[in-house]
């Protein structure tokens, strides 16, 4: 049986990985989601239907 510090040291690696990768994705959606709101924020999202129709 492999020692505590062994242990650690194989699977330490490929969890920081895991974490890294994680934490990309959720950069990825959070920039998704800001742009989405800048967007509808300076108005150059599509117009409601209500509008649409109005005019």
């Amino acid at each position: 049986m492999a020692n505590v510090r062994e242990m650690v040291n194989t699977h330490l690696p490929v969890a920081l990985k895991l974490i890294n990768s994680a934490a990309l994705v959720a950069i990825a959606l959070s920039t998704l989601c800001a742009a989405g709101s800048l967007r509808e924020m300076s108005g150059r999202s599509a117009a409601p239907a209500a509008v649409t129709e109005a005019d």
